[in-house]
C-alpha cells in the first residue's frame, strides 16, 4: 500500500478496490523496475458503476472508452500516451502507478495476440511492462469473488441467482456502505435490495460533500424528494437553509439524528472529500463542547503539539519523558477523531510511539555479559528502537519531521550512547564469536530448506515482519545470534552463510573481506555463489525459486533493500520499512508456496538511526588503512585512541570502532559498522511451509440430522479437520469439537448446545496448521 493510503482503513467496498489495486503494483526496486501500468480486466463490465466513484480516491484510475479526456477516459493509443506521460493536459500523481480500467475486456483477450482486437492491441505490452489486478488463481476479479475471498472483503455471501442479480443491481449502494454492517450474517438479494431503498444519511453526506454538482446529477425529482425527506428525518430542509446551515447542524449534533449522520460519516469520511472544507466555513461562533467535528480544532492542536515537541530538545531526558507523559494525555484522544484516518494528524499519531520510547529508555539495558545484555534487549529493550522508526515514519512534513527529531533526540540519542557503552565495556572481556572459536554453529540449511539473505534486516524490524507474518497465519520460529565484526557487509554477509567454513583471513585490507581458505583469494560476488554452488546449495534470483521438489534440495537466495534505502534515504527510511516487509513476506510466501518445507531468514548486520545524525569524531586518516562510517582498518603500527576489536576471520588483527554511537564521518543519520546491540544482535527467523501446504479440497455435501452435522468432502489430504464456528477464521468461535475427515471423505460433528439450534454458522475445513481451506455457511439443525 502506498504511503498515500496506508492511513485510510478500508471500511467500505470501495476503499477495500482502491487498496487491493495499489497492492497489485507492489513491487521489489531492487530488482524490478516499477510496473508501467495496473491493468484492471472486467470480462462482464461489472466493476462499470463503480469506477466513477473510485476516481476521486484515485485521480490515476484511467478508463478505456469513448474520448473523454475530463474523465480520464479514451481510445487505447491515448491510454498509452497518458502513461508515457506525454499529454500534459492529463495530470497524473507524481511516481503513482496508473490504473487502467478495461471494461468488457477480460484478460484472456489480451492475452491472444494477433487475435487480439486491433483496438486493443496498443495494450497488449502493458500486460508484460506492467501489471494485472487479478485474483490469487490468475482470474479476472468480479464483484462476487472480491466480495467472498478473504483477499477482498471476506464476507459470506449466498450462491444463488437471485443474490447475484441484486448483488450487482445495487453495486453503486453497496460501494459506500460500511462493510461492519455487512459482516456476521449471510448476504442474500434481500440484503442487496435493501440498499438500493432511500438512504437519506448517505444522500446526504454526499449533496454537503459536493452539493452543486450531486443536485445537478440527481435531477429535479430526486431532488426533492431527498428535501421532503430531509425535513422529516432531520427537521432542515437543504434547498431553503443551504448548505453551510445544514453542515452546522452535522456538527453540532444537538439530537440522535444528527449524531447518528456524524457516526455515519465517521465510519468511511474519505468518501466524501468536500466535507472538512465545508464544516470549516459552517463552524459557529458560540462555544461548543465537542471540538472533534472542527477541522481547524484539530488543526489547532497539532499546531500546539508540534510547538511542545519542538521545545522538548531545551529539557533533560527525565524532562523531556514527564512532558511527552503529559502531552499524551491531552493529545492522545486525537487519534479517534476523524482527523487521523484521514491523515491530518500526523503528530498525534506519532505521540503514540514517543510515549512508548519515553518508557522504554526510562532505564538503561544493564547486564554483566553480552547475553545478559541481549536477553534484555530480546525481551523489550528493542521496542525503544522500533518506537523511533514508528515515529519518525508517521509523519510526512518537514515542519512536522523536526518536531519528532527534537523529541527523539531529547530522550532517544543519551539512552542509546549509554546502552552502546556498556555494550562495548562488555566485550572487553566477554568478546564476541569469531571465525576461530570452536563452538561456533555454522549456518546451513536443512534438506528442503531455503536460506533467504536479507541485508541488513535489524531485529525490532524483524520483529515486525513476525507479527505480520502471523496476521497472515504462518508459523514463525525465533532464534538470534551475534554478528561479526566489523558489521558490514563484506564481513559480515559470508559469516551469515554456509561456506563461512571455508573462508579465513590474513589483513582486514580496506574492504574488510575475507578470502577462501587455501587459496589466498579475496572472496568476490562470484565466487561466493560457486562456493554456495560446490556445496550442494541452488543459489537463485529474485523472482525465481529453485527447485524445491529435488531430492535434498537446499537453496540460497537474496532479496530487500533495508541497507541500500538507509544509507540512500537516511531517516526516511522509516516510512519505508512496512513497504519494504511486505515485500519480504510476499517472497517468503512465494518460496513456500513453490515447495519449500521451510524459509529461514538470516541476515549480517543491524544498524543505528538517530533523527538529525549521529554524532562525530575525528580520527586522522594517517592512522588508517580505510576509514569507514563506524570502523576503520588500522594502519600497521598505528596506535588509535579509540577501542579496537578483533576483526571476526583473524583475531589477531584488529579494527577500531568508534565509541559509544559516535561516527569517523560527519552527517550520518543512518549508519553501521560499529558496535552496539543494535548493529551485532541479528535476527535468526524461520517460516514453516505448514501454513501453506497446497492442499485440494472441496465441500460435496452438508446434511443435518437433528444437532449432528454430517459433512461429505473431496480432498488431496489426508489431515483435513472439519469444524463449525460462528465465524469462520476465529477457532475461539467454534460449536462443537473439530475432528478429522476420514478416508472416505466423510465427518459427523455434534452440536451440544440445542440454544444454537436455528443459528447461522460456516462449517470450516482446516490443514494441520489451523489454516482455513474451504468454508460454507450452513444453519445448525438444518434449514425448515
Amino acid at each position: 500500500m502506498s504511503s498515500r493510503t496506508s492511513e485510510m482503513l478500508a471500511n467500505t467496498l470501495l476503499e477495500a478496490v482502491r487498496d487491493s489495486l495499489l497492492r497489485a503494483g507492489r513491487y521489489d526496486s531492487a530488482t524490478i523496475v516499477p510496473p508501467a501500468a495496473i491493468l484492471w480486466t472486467d470480462a462482464d463490465g461489472q466493476w462499470q458503476p463503480l469506477v466513477s466513484q473510485l476516481r476521486p480516491l484515485m485521480p490515476e484510475l484511467l478508463t478505456l472508452g469513448d474520448y473523454n479526456p475530463e474523465e480520464k477516459t479514451g481510445p487505447a493509443i491515448w491510454l498509452r500516451c497518458v502513461i508515457e506521460r506525454m499529454l500534459p493536459d492529463v495530470e497524473l500523481p507524481d511516481k503513482a502507478i496508473p490504473i487502467i480500467y478495461l471494461p468488457n475486456v477480460s484478460r484472456q483477450v489480451l492475452r491472444a495476440g494477433e487475435e487480439c482486437p486491433e483496438s486493443l492491441k496498443p495494450l497488449v505490452e502493458l500486460q508484460y511492462r506492467g501489471t494485472v489486478w487479478t485474483q490469487r488463481n490468475g482470474k479476472d476479479w468480479t464483484v462476487e469473488a472480491f466480495l467472498v475471498s478473504e483477499d477482498g472483503l471476506g464476507l459470506d455471501v449466498a450462491k444463488d441467482k437471485q443474490t447475484r442479480q441484486a448483488m450487482l443491481r445495487a453495486l453503486p449502494q453497496l460501494a459506500t456502505a460500511p462493510v461492519a454492517r455487512l459482516r456476521g450474517k449471510r448476504l442474500e438479494a434481500e440484503d442487496f435490495d435493501r440498499l438500493m431503498v432511500a438512504d437519506t444519511q448517505r444522500d446526504l453526506l454526499s449533496w454537503l460533500s459536493d452539493p452543486a454538482r450531486t443536485r445537478e446529477k440527481w435531477g429535479e425529482e430526486k431532488w426533492m424528494a431527498f428535501c421532503s425527506c430531509c425535513k422529516v428525518e432531520y427537521e432542515i430542509d437543504p434547498d431553503r437553509d443551504g448548505e453551510i446551515a445544514v453542515a452546522e447542524k452535522m456538527g453540532l449534533q444537538d439530537n440522535e439524528a444528527w449524531q447518528g449522520l456524524w457516526r455515519r460519516y465517521a465510519e468511511a469520511p474519505a468518501l466524501y472529500p468536500g466535507i472538512p472544507a465545508i464544516l470549516r466555513r459552517a463552524k459557529p461562533s458560540r462555544l461548543f463542547v465537542n471540538r472533534e467535528p472542527w477541522p481547524d480544532e484539530n488543526e489547532a492542536e497539532e499546531e500546539a503539539l508540534r510547538q511542545s515537541l519542538l521545545e522538548l530538545e531545551k529539557l533533560s531526558s527525565p524532562d523531556a519523558r514527564q512532558k511527552i507523559e503529559e502531552l499524551e494525555k491531552e493529545h492522545g484522544e486525537r487519534r479517534e477523531w476523524i482527523w487521523a484516518q484521514l491523515g491530518q494528524s500526523p503528530l498525534a499519531g506519532a505521540l503514540k510511539h514517543l510515549v512508548t520510547l519515553a518508557r522504554k529508555t526510562a532505564r538503561g539495558l544493564g547486564g554483566d555479559m553480552p547475553q545478559a545484555m541481549a536477553e534484555l534487549y530480546i525481551e523489550g529493550g528493542y521496542l525503544a528502537d522500533d518506537a523511533v522508526l514508528q515515529a519518525t515514519g508517521s509523519v510526512k512534513s518537514l515542519e512536522d519531521a523536526q518536531a519528532i527529531q527534537a523529541a527523539v533526540r531529547s530522550i532517544y540519542l543519551p539512552w542509546l550512547e549509554d546502552v552502546a557503552r556498556h555494550f562495548q565495556d562488555l566485550i572487553k572481556t566477554f568478546p564476541l564469536p569469531n571465525a576461530d572459536d570452536k563452538d561456533r554453529t555454522l549456518i546451513a540449511a536443512n534438506p528442503g530448506q531455503c536460506l533467504l539473505f536479507i541485508d541488513g534486516l535489524r531485529f525490532d524490524i524483524a520483529r515486525r515482519l513476525v507479527a505480520m507474518a502471523e496476521a497472515r497465519q504462518l508459523r514463525v520460529n525465533i532464534n538470534w545470534r551475534w554478528a561479526g565484526l566489523p558489521t558490514v557487509t563484506a564481513t559480515a554477509k559470508p559469516a551469515a552463510s554456509p561456506i563461512a567454513g571455508k573462508l579465513s583471513g590474513h589483513l582486514p585490507g580496506e574492504y574488510f573481506i575475507p578470502e577462501i581458505a587455501g587459496a589466498n583469494l579475496p572472496l568476490t560476488p562470484d565466487r561466493f555463489r560457486k562456493l554456495l554452488a560446490e556445496a550442494g546449495y541452488q543459489v537463485f534470483n529474485s523472482p525465481e525459486t529453485g527447485h524445491p521438489g529435488e531430492p535434498g534440495a537446499r537453496g540460497w537466495t537474496e532479496f530487500g533493500e533495508f541497507d541500500r534505502l538507509g544509507h540512500t534515504l537516511q531517516s526516511r527510511l522509516a516510512a519505508r520499512i512496512d513497504e519494504q516487509l511486505e515485500l519480504v513476506l510476499d517472497r517468503i510466501q512465494g518460496l513456500l508456496e513453490a515447495g519449500w518445507q521451510q524459509v529461514r531468514v538470516v541476515t549480517d548486520h543491524g544498524w543505528l538511526l538517530v533523527p538529525g545524525g549521529l554524532p562525530a569524531m575525528k580520527l586522522p586518516k594517517y592512522l588508517t588503512e580505510s576509514r569507514w562510517t563506524r570502523c576503520a582498518a588500522i594502519r600497521p603500527g598505528a596506535h588509535v585512541d579509540v577501542p579496537t576489536a578483533g576483526w571476526y576471520w583473524n583475531a589477531y588483527q584488529h579494527i577500531a570502532f568508534a565509541p559509544g554511537v559516535y561516527c569517523f564521518i560527519n552527517g550520518n543519520e543512518y549508519a553501521h559498522g560499529g558496535v552496539s546491540l543494535q548493529e551485532c544482535l541479528l535476527p535468526d527467523l524461520t517460516f514453516n511451509s505448514s501454513g501453506l501446504t497446497p492442499v485440494t479440497v472441496s465441500i460435496r455435501e452438508i446434511q443435518w440430522y437433528g444437532m449432528r452435522c454430517r459433512v461429505a468432502v473431496d480432498t488431496s489430504s489426508s489431515e483435513v479437520m472439519a469444524d463449525l464456528r460462528t465465524k469462520p477464521n476465529d477457532p475461539h468461535s467454534s460449536i462443537t469439537t473439530p475432528k478429522p475427515i476420514d478416508s472416505g471423505g466423510r465427518v459427523g460433528l455434534l452440536v451440544a448446545d440445542d440454544a444454537l439450534e436455528g443459528t447461522t454458522v460456516s462449517l470450516v475445513l482446516l490443514d494441520p496448521s489451523g489454516r482455513v481451506l474451504a468454508k460454507q455457511a450452513t444453519t445448525v439443525g438444518g434449514d425448515e
